[in-house]
C-alpha cells in the first residue's frame, strides 16, 4: 500500500470510529477530573486502545494514570523502522472542567491510534502514551517530565499531538515555567488582646506581593509573574501563623527563567526578614520547558491538515503572552510538534474557561477532534512510509533536540 493510499485509508476508519470518538471526548467532558486523578478517563482511553488491538501497559513511570499503548502488540517494527509516538492528554482544570480541551487532545490521540492500527502490519512502531498532569494547578503536575526522565520516550524518533485552539493553526511558542510554593511560618496570638506576642504570617504574604510589583518594572519586559494566596488566615481575631502562596514565574528561555525566579524568592525572603516569619520554598509542579520548533513537522501536519480542507495558520506568534507546556520538556528530547484545530467556529474564546469547554463538545468541536485525529495518523504515516520525510525531520531538530534513532 502506497503513502497516499494509506492515509485514506486511516482517514477512514477515523471516519468510522467518529461516534464512539465523540463518545468518548463527550464521556471525559462530563467527568472532568484534576490531575494525577484522572482514573477514569485514563481508563477509559487505555480500554479503547486495547479494542483496537494495542498492547497497553498502565501505571506507567509510577504514575497510576499514565499509560503505555503499543502497536503492534508484539513490539514488532523496533529493528526495521521509526518509532512515532501520538501523546494523549485528559487532565481538567479546577472549577472550568476540559476548559483546556483535553478531552479532545485525549480522544483525537486514541482515534489516530485506531486508525494506524486499522492498517495492520506497519515498517515500524506506534505508541500513544498517556501524559497525565499537564495543568500545572495540580500537586506534581508535569506528567511528561517524570515519563521522560523514566525512559519512555528513548526509542521514539517523533512526537505529535494536537491541541483545541480557536484558529487551526501549526506550533506556537510556549514559554519556560517554574511553579513556586513559599510557605510563610509565624506565630498566632490574639488579634486584640495580644497582637504584640503574634508574628504575622498574611503580613509576609502582603510584603512578598507588593515586592514583586516593585519588581516588575526591572525584570525583562518578557518575563510574568502571577500567582495567588492559598492560605492566609482562619479568622479575623486571630494573627495568623501561616501563610501559603502559589505562583508561576515565565520566561522565554530558561536562561532567563532562573534568575527570575531567584529575585521573586528575594522577595519573599525579604518580607521574611520584615515580619519576623520563617519561609520555605517548594516547587509544587514541574518546570516547564519551552517548545522547541520543528518546522519540517509542522510542515507535514499542515500539508495534511490542508489535504483534509483545513489549511492551517503557519504563522507562528512572536514575542507577547503564551502559556506553557510540557510538551516543551519533551521537544527538547525527541522532534516534537504541538499544532492547534479550531473547537469554536472561529470565534475568539478564550481558553480556560467553561465556554470553552461547552464548544469542545460542540458541532465545531467534535468537527476538530475528527480531523485532528486524521492529521495525526496521516502525519505519523509520513514519518512511517517515507524515509525522506523523517529524514527531514530529524535535520531539522533545534537547539536541545537530539536527532532520534538512526
Amino acid at each position: 500500500m502506497g503513502l497516499e493510499e494509506a492515509k485514506r485509508a486511516v482517514a477512514g476508519a477515523v471516519d468510522r470510529a467518529a461516534p464512539r470518538l465523540v463518545e468518548v471526548s463527550r464521556t471525559m467532558y462530563e467527568n472532568p477530573e484534576l490531575g494525577h486523578r484522572e482514573f477514569k478517563a485514563s481508563a477509559l482511553l487505555a480500554g479503547f486502545l486495547e479494542e483496537a488491538g494495542f498492547r497497553v501497559t498502565r501505571n506507567v513511570a509510577g504514575l497510576e494514570t499514565a499509560f503505555l499503548a503499543v502497536w503492534p502488540p508484539d513490539g514488532g517494527g523496533l529493528k526495521t523502522g521509526p518509532t512515532v509516538a501520538v501523546l494523549a492528554e485528559y487532565d481538567a482544570l479546577p472549577k472550568v472542567g476540559h476548559g483546556c480541551g483535553h478531552n479532545i487532545i485525549g480522544s483525537a490521540a486514541a482515534g489516530a491510534g485506531l486508525a494506524l492500527a486499522s492498517l495492520g502490519a506497519l515498517p515500524g512502531r506506534v505508541l500513544v502514551i498517556g501524559c497525565p498532569a499537564e495543568e500545572g494547578g495540580a500537586d506534581g503536575a508535569g506528567g511528561k517530565v517524570f515519563l521522560l526522565e523514566a525512559g519512555v520516550f528513548d526509542e521514539v524518533d517523533a512526537a505529535l499531538m494536537v491541541h483545541p485552539g480557536s484558529v487551526d493553526a501549526v506550533s506556537s511558542p510556549s514559554a519556560c515555567r517554574v511553579a513556586l510554593e513559599m510557605t510563610f511560618r509565624g506565630r498566632a496570638a490574639h488579634a486584640a488582646g495580644s497582637p504584640h506576642e503574634g508574628v504575622n504570617a498574611l503580613e509576609a504574604v502582603l510584603q512578598t506581593f507588593n515586592g514583586i510589583n516593585a519588581l516588575r518594572q526591572h525584570l525583562p519586559e518578557s518575563v510574568l509573574v502571577h500567582g495567588v494566596v492559598v492560605k492566609g488566615g482562619e479568622a479575623p481575631n486571630i494573627v495568623p501563623d501561616e501563610g501559603v502562596v502559589r505562583l508561576y514565574v515565565r520566561a522565554p528561555v530558561r536562561a532567563e527563567l532562573e534568575p527570575a525566579a531567584e529575585r521573586v524568592k528575594d522577595c519573599a525572603r525579604g518580607a521574611a526578614l520584615a515580619t519576623g516569619c520563617e519561609v520555605r520554598f517548594r516547587e509544587f509542579s514541574r518546570t516547564y520547558l519551552d517548545l522547541v520548533p520543528n518546522r519540517a513537522l509542522d510542515e507535514l501536519f499542515a500539508r495534511n491538515m490542508t489535504a483534509l480542507g483545513r489549511p492551517p495558520v503557519r504563522t507562528r506568534r512572536a514575542g507577547g503572552r503564551v502559556g506553557s507546556t510540557d510538551m516543551g520538556n519533551v521537544s527538547h528530547v525527541v522532534p516534537a510538534i504541538h499544532p492547534y484545530v479550531a473547537v469554536t467556529g472561529g470565534r475568539p474564546v478564550p481558553s480556560h474557561s467553561r465556554e470553552f469547554a461547552e464548544a469542545t463538545v460542540s458541532p465545531d468541536g467534535e468537527a476538530a477532534l475528527i480531523v485532528g485525529a486524521k492529521a495525526l495518523a496521516m502525519t505519523c504515516l509520513d514519518l512511517l512510509l517515507s524515509p525522506e520525510s523523517l529524514r527531514e525531520v530529524k535535520d531539522s531538530a533545534g537547539r536541545g533536540d537530539r536527532p532520534g534513532r538512526g
